[in-house]
């Protein structure tokens, strides 16, 4: 693969696991609006305590073998097959796992009202399993747009038949359905649209080889969804599932932006970065240009989210959410860090050093439960603000090992990054004392003002992520009317 074609490949892929992830997590996002009108802040509290037992669900089911699949050279139905096996396997151990501690997973959070909620919304763990190894396929070919077509159908239709159970009454329920409905669809047709299917072949050998990359991905994957639900599991046990509800919602929005983009990058840059692993000028060129165009596009959401947090709630969601607006705001300052960090680590991935990957996020751990020890007496807005701090702490030890190996860590990354921390910095300044009653006025004026004083200051900064943008769409408009398409 030539690097035109790769680059090419990458943007391409980057834009459509882009409309992917925002699509599917944004069409979700309106969903999980329109039902939190028509629920209480208890009851949407309710999926908050479970959700973090479904990501550690998915952790392990994966369990690294996907990203051992991708990193691998020379794949084989043998690999396949039995990754497969094991993820369906998993799964069904998990899930008979979560069926019978269900009582006590309720105990600890002191509501019995979840025994049934953790019951039925696992059978989407075994139904999941079935389409890792599917999409784990479509990510090495880069094809991003089957799986966007595929998650666009499942969130439609799962997200009908949620708003229809919500405004039937059926309150959490709606949302334990919406989950079961997406993996089934998502999972039937992935079966439908992808050529791969399992064989009757099992190989322990291949097992092993692929276990001995994955497993480290694995105990690293686990340890930081840990460090990053630890602060839902806490909040649950010591709050009530109304205060957990808005912790969740509060989650919502910072997680749709950055989350996502953390997904988009991880899915196209790792392929992408594990296919040029053994051509180290092309892996920097590939690794520094995918820091600065992830700065140029998180930095000014996350912070622009700060400034229309409070009139988004009034809106979209109406004022008994509000007691969410302080948590939306710290969360979008910490999950700016998220992307950041998510390409470094990437980086050793690529190389296949997933053993500093693993290194990296035990080390997070520990930071994760102090930090929750010293502000949890002092109540939810300081464990909130404590997750900021912290996120600050992770770029660092993120950055480190491409520090040591490559030359290029944190204080060089943010030297590189700086007229990006400018821009927005301006930008806020420009729209944070922008104050309308209306409150739909008021979010429109500030993001309109907004786009246009950071892409103004980034054109006097000369910030190269916007030359490269700018660069893309030139190219493209002169590759169509080459064709004939524009006259």
């Amino acid at each position: 693969m030539t690097s035109r074609t790769l680059k090419e490949r990458t943007i391409s892929g980057l834009i459509w696991n882009a409309i992917e992830r925002f699509m599917v997590q944004g069409g979700q996002f309106i969903i999980r609006i329109m039902i939190a009108r028509m629920i209480t802040p208890a009851e949407y509290g309710l999926v908050g305590m479970v959700a973090v037992f479904l990501v550690l669900s998915d952790v392990i089911i994966n369990g690294g073998f996907s990203q051992a699949l991708i990193q691998k050279k020379d794949r084989s139905e043998t690999d396949y097959s039995t990754v497969f096996y094991i993820n369906l396997a998993l799964s069904v151990v998990i899930y008979v796992l979560l069926y019978y501690s269900a009582p006590e997973i309720a105990g600890f959070y002191k509501d019995n009202r979840l025994i049934e909620v953790i019951r039925l919304i696992s059978i989407s763990i075994v139904i999941k399993s079935l389409s890792v190894v599917q999409i784990a396929k479509l990510s090495i070919e880069l094809n991003f747009r089957l799986k966007t077509l595929v998650n666009f159908w499942a969130v439609l239709v799962s997200g009908v038949l949620a708003i229809y159970l919500a405004y039937a009454g059926y309150g959490v329920l709606a949302l334990v359905y919406q989950a079961i409905s997406y993996s089934a669809i998502v999972t039937i047709l992935m079966f439908i649209v992808s050529k791969w299917r399992p064989k009757l072949v099992f190989s322990f050998s291949r097992t092993k080889e692929l276990f001995n990359f994955g497993s480290k991905v694995f105990l690293a994957s686990l340890t930081g969804v840990l460090s990053d639900n630890s602060y839902s599991i806490l909040i649950g046990r010591l709050f009530s599932s109304k205060e957990v509800g808005f912790y969740a919602q509060g989650r919502n929005l910072p997680d749709l932006l950055s989350v996502n983009l953390f997904n988009v990058l991880q899915g196209v840059l790792f392929p992408v970065m594990a296919a040029a692993q053994d051509d180290r000028p092309r892996l920097m060129q590939i690794y520094k240009k995918s820091l600065d165009m992830t700065a140029f596009i998180v930095l000014p959401c996350m912070v622009g989210l700060v400034v229309i947090a409070e009139p988004f709630v009034r809106v979209f969601l109406t004022e008994k959410w509000l007691p969410s607006v302080y948590v939306i705001q710290w969360l979008a300052l910490s999950r700016m860090i998220i992307p950041l960090g998510a390409i470094n680590a990437n980086l050793l991935n690529a190389i296949g050093r997933s053993d500093l990957y693993l290194k990296i996020d035990l080390i997070k751990l520990p930071l994760t439960v102090l930090g929750l020890i010293i502000s949890a007496p002092f109540g939810m807005e300081a464990m909130v603000i404590s997750n900021f701090v912290i996120s600050i702490l992770y770029f660092f030890i993120n950055s480190y090992y491409p520090g040591k190996i490559f030359g290029y860590g944190s204080l060089r990354q943010l030297k590189d990054m700086l007229p990006i921390f400018i821009a927005t910095a301006v930008m806020f300044f420009a729209t944070f004392y922008i104050k309308i009653d209306n409150g739909l006025i008021d979010m429109v004026a500030k993001v309109f003002t907004g786009g246009i004083v950071y892409l103004i200051s980034c054109t006097i900064l000369k910030v190269n992520a916007l030359s490269e943008v700018r660069a893309y769409i030139k190219g493209k408009i002169n590759k169509r009317k080459m064709a004939g398409n524009i006259p």
